[in-house]
This record gives C-alpha cells, sequence and structure tokens, in this order.
C-alpha cells in the first residue's frame, strides 16, 4: 500500500481482526503495529510503498513491514517510539538495509 497516513487504518484493521481470535493480543498488536507502521510511513521516501506481513505462529504473531525511505538510521532506543512497542512487545526490531529499506520486526505472544 502507499506510505501514507490516510492508509494506516487500513493495517490497524488487519491487526485487529487477527488479534480478536486470540483477545490476550488485541491491545497490544494493534498498539504496536500502528506505531511501527506510524513510523515507517514518517521515515518514508516520496512515493514510497508500505509492504505488511503478518505471520501467525501457535500463541504469538510476528509483524514485519518495510519502507523504502532515505534514513539512514532507524528509531533510537531511548525514543518514545521504541518505548511504547517495546512495552507491549515480546520483541522489536528495526534495521536499514543495503537497498534504502528500513524495516520493522515485532512480535506479541499471547
Amino acid at each position: 500500500m502507499a506510505a501514507l497516513p490516510a492508509c494506516l487504518s487500513t493495517v490497524r484493521a488487519v491487526a485487529g481482526a487477527i488479534a480478536r481470535s486470540t483477545p490476550e493480543l488485541a491491545i497490544d498488536l494493534v498498539i504496536a503495529v500502528d506505531e511501527a507502521c506510524t513510523t515507517l510511513v514518517a521515515k518514508a521516501g516520496r512515493h514510497a510503498e508500505l509492504a505488511c506481513r503478518f505471520i501467525r505462529d501457535g500463541d504469538s504473531v510476528r509483524f514485519r513491514a518495510q519502507v523504502r525511505s532515505s534514513a539512514v538510521t532507524v528509531p533510537d532506543q531511548r525514543s518514545l517510539y521504541w518505548r511504547v512497542v517495546s512495552s507491549v512487545t515480546d520483541t522489536v526490531a528495526t534495521w536499514v538495509d543495503g537497498d534504502g529499506l528500513l524495516h520493522v520486526e515485532l512480535r506479541c505472544r499471547a
């Protein structure tokens, strides 16, 4: 999807639908996905696309997202983003690859 704030409601809706099947995940997953995607969209390059993937793994959900970005650094671990996401997930990682893609991967366990 286009890396635009207006498109974030779609990702939120998918996260909510996935989380409904495991109520213990509902709030945490939606908050984490929303924060991750909002951060990626804010750092997205012009005309970039936001690619998202949800992976159900037993009692947990892994979420991966990426966007083309001119940002050469990932969110600081002292930032509000990092504090929010790491407080509602079991794991979170961000990195920039050699192709200029900014990645986020997180995992929420019930």
